[in-house]
């Protein structure tokens, strides 16, 4: 199962502020821009250094915090990242959800409860004010400086925002202190469930998760995984179609315990024995077709793939074209359209 995300911060905002008397246009009138969603699957086999590799990724993914809702008056749009991992079963791997386009359209659905039918002008002071180099959202996000994070509370995020906002612009520091408590609870439950998130993904990329006498390399059942996510980002009004980024940080020698040394699934097995590339690719494709891997055609799925027939045993470098082959199988099976190497982990999906 995905994590749950927290309920809708608009319609808790909406409730709020009917009976508060407030009117207005709907949540989420104001519009900013579609994201693509991205995924990143780190492998915890020993085949790269998870450690490391969550480091660095977590020091870019801090990095996109600074601005991560979006913004309708620079049409930036909001972040979104996942992290997951391939394990021993990658089926029931957790997958940690950092930020989601989801969160910048409650939080600006909010802000538009508060003050609504705004002008560009007006949006432009909002989104100075409370996303600004010297707004709210960067004095809150400095707990994400310290080693170890610590989630704050509601209440000492919410009076530590509201002294901030009352430093600020002045249109800001005369709003209602109704409609400042709107907007600043939406932000404080979506700091503390994002704080909460990266403590729990660092607990996790920091222990070891596989021992020598394990297999760990079940790179088919984390692909298989992320197909949930992709069905979640289907629209219901099926007008749109969102794009998903994958980034397999792994050297893509799939094995599982209990797998056949011959089975379509052992990926370096293929790679090694294939006559041609194009048998690898049929092997690839099968091997998909097998374990019923496929993304659905209402998202628009890309995979990159970091390090693959790398690691501590990794295959002949004559052979590499084989294992790249097979995956190119695997994907058109999967209905991936895109798929291609990087060496970078935190460009992958830029």
């Amino acid at each position: 199962m995905l994590q749950k995300r927290r309920v809708s911060i608009a319609l808790v905002a909406a409730m709020t502020l009917g009976l508060l008397g407030f009117s207005g246009a709907p949540a989420n009138a104001i519009q900013i821009p579609e994201s693509e969603s991205n995924l990143f699957i780190l492998d915890v086999s020993g085949s790269v250094n998870t450690s490391e590799l969550w480091e660095n990724l977590r020091i870019s993914i801090i990095s996109k915090l600074g601005k991560p809702f979006g913004s309708p008056v620079t049409r930036k749009a909001p972040v979104d990242v996942a992290v997951t991992s391939v394990a021993k079963n990658s089926i029931n791997s957790p997958i940690f959800t950092i930020v989601n386009k989801k969160d910048g359209k409650e939080i600006w659905g909010a802000i538009d409860l508060a003050f609504p039918r705004s002008n560009d002008s007006r949006l432009k002071v909002l989104d100075t004010g409370f996303f600004g180099d010297k707004g709210v959202w960067i004095d809150m996000i400095k707990i994400f400086e310290q080693p170890k994070i610590v989630p704050p509370s509601a209440y000492s995020c919410y009076k530590s925002g509201l002294a901030k906002l009352n430093t600020g612009d002045p249109f800001l520091q005369r709003a209602k202190i109704e409609q400042k408590k709107v907007i600043l609870d939406a932000m404080c439950e979506t700091l503390v469930e994002i704080a909460k998130d990266l403590r729990a993904a660092d607990e996790y990329f920091a222990k070891s998760l596989c021992d020598a006498a394990t297999s760990c390399s079940d790179i088919a059942g984390a692909i298989y995984r992320s197909t949930s996510l992709a069905e979640d980002l289907i629209p219901e009004n099926g007008k749109s179609k969102p794009k998903l980024c994958i980034a397999i940080a792994s050297d893509m020698l799939n094995y599982s315990q209990g797998m056949a040394k011959t089975s379509n699934l052992n990926s370096k097995y293929v790679a090694e024995t294939a006559a041609t590339l194009e048998e690898a690719k049929n092997l690839g494709f099968k091997a998909a077709q097998s374990v019923g891997v496929k993304f659905p055609a209402a998202i628009s799925t890309r995979v990159v793939m970091i390090g693959i027939g790398s690691g501590p045993n990794p295959i002949a470098l004559e052979r590499n074209s084989f294992l790249l082959a097979y995956w190119q199988g695997f994907w058109t099976y999967s209905g991936v359209k895109i798929s291609n190497q990087s060496r970078s982990l935190n460009q992958a999906c830029s």
